[in-house]
């Protein structure tokens, strides 16, 4: 067998008291293996002796009786394997945290699994992993402010014909029973206290533009979006050897905004950190507070739906923000199916990043292209009979005017001697030039 360290498991030469820890880590983490008498490099230690063998899984045994808490009975497997190494298979567990009894539920007794590493668990994240299982949810939470408005999310409710009395406001998750604010309430009105961090650099991380959102989270998702949107740029070349004008949008499709939206609806909003939105000469970064709520990469890939703010995702979908519960991700990689460059999604424990890549700035150049001014307000753009021109030029070097028009009005019947002189003097003027002289001379393209 080859033994290789990694995030799911842990190589020891011997037996000491550490290796609690890294059971802590791992009941507190995804779980993983740890292999007793293993050097980091993989190699087997000497093969041991029936007395240690006994010592060792007599103190194994101990441990998970004693040793930790809540008592991990069910969730630890410990035995000898082929080579003579004591293997300990730690299941994930779901009585968060577990800790070292000696120490209590503090950073010293709290350990996670980061990487290949043990580390500490922070004050913050051992009341995280309370509230996870205990079946916590932030936005079900009342309000520490209850002096609430809500004109900018009634609007919107208007807008669409959702009424926003009392009953309805107690059914979307807004008012409990009780007649009190969640915390869902306090993020949808007007004094909401997110934050979302919204900036464009220039190649040299200078900031080209600087901005923060607030108020209700409908609209800051709105503003967002729009800003997104015009920093969301659209270029086009003439194919030179085609003559067909090729489009390019920065940021494809809909990956955009479901970038945004899945930041916004899966955010872990009990964290006290900002959503950002950050344009970069070569790729879009959205990041968000919260790590992938209750799932692995791999099984929000497969299609597998987990939801930490499920009143805020019912609201935007009845909104019509959110067409299909669990579509984000999907929508996003198909956005760029035709493109050699791919959406990165990169999650760690307590945030989420979504890079997109900036098509404009990335894709492989065309043969020999022509840029096609259609951002340019001060330029007119290239039209139908324009490209067909260009393109009777490229294959017909050398004609006038007369020339040009016999060929053209076979492909074009609606093309004129003076349609073409005006494209030649208005729109091609630094494509084409005229050479020779004026009774035999012709155009080419420059």
């Amino acid at each position: 067998m080859t033994y290789l360290e990694n995030d799911i498991c842990e190589l020891k030469r011997e037996l000491t008291s550490d290796v609690k820890k890294e059971i802590v880590s791992f009941l507190n983490t995804n779980g993983g293996t740890i292999y007793i008498g293993v050097e980091d490099n993989g190699t087997i230690v000497p093969i041991m002796d029936n007395t240690t063998r006994d010592k060792i899984d007599t103190t194994i045994s101990s441990w998970i009786q004693e040793a930790f808490y809540p008592r991990p009975s069910n969730l630890i497997h410990h035995f000898f394997n082929d080579d003579n190494v004591m293997v300990i298979e730690i299941l994930k567990g779901s009585e968060k945290p577990y800790y070292l009894k000696e120490k209590g539920p503090k950073p010293s007794g709290v350990y996670k699994r980061l990487g290949r590493s043990c580390r500490q668990a922070s004050e913050d994240e051992i009341l995280s992993m309370i509230m996870d299982s205990k079946g916590y949810f932030y936005e079900k939470d009342i309000s520490e402010e209850q002096e609430l408005s809500f004109k900018y999310f009634y609007n919107v409710c208007d807008e669409h014909k959702i009424s926003h009395q009392k009953r309805n406001l107690i059914s979307l998750g807004i008012i409990n029973k009780n007649n009190e604010f969640t915390n869902l309430g306090l993020l949808l009105s007007d004094q909401s206290p997110i934050i979302v961090k919204f900036a464009v650099y220039d190649e040299k991380m200078n900031f080209l533009l600087k901005k923060e959102f607030k108020g209700s989270l409908l609209k800051i998702l709105n503003n967002v979006i729009e800003a997104a949107n015009l920093n969301n740029n659209t270029s086009a070349v003439i194919d030179g050897k085609t003559f067909k004008r090729i489009e390019t949008t920065s940021y494809p499709g809909a990956s955009m905004r479901e970038g945004i939206l899945n930041a916004i609806c899966h955010a872990d909003y009990f964290i006290r950190s900002n959503i950002k939105i950050e344009f970069f000469p070569k790729e879009l970064k959205v990041t968000n507070p919260g790590g992938i709520y209750k799932a692995t990469l791999e099984d929000i890939m497969s299609g597998v739906q987990t939801y930490r703010n499920p009143g805020l995702v019912n609201i935007l979908n009845k909104l019509g923000y959110i067409e299909n519960f669990g579509s984000g991700i999907p929508r996003i990689i198909n956005s760029y199916v035709n493109s050699s460059y791919q959406p990165q999604f990169k999650p760690t424990e307590n945030f989420f990043s979504l890079i997109l890549p900036n098509l404009n700035s990335l894709i492989d150049p065309i043969n020999d292209p022509i840029n096609d001014p259609i951002n340019d307000p001060i330029k007119i753009p290239l039209s139908d009979f324009d490209l067909l021109l260009l393109k009777t030029i490229n294959e017909n070097p050398g004609l006038n005017t007369k020339r040009l028009l016999e060929i053209i009005i076979i492909k074009d019947h609606s093309a004129t001697l003076d349609r073409i002189k005006n494209s030649l003097k208005r729109n091609l003027t630094e494509l084409c030039e005229f050479k020779g002289s004026k009774n035999k001379g012709g155009y080419y393209l420059k």
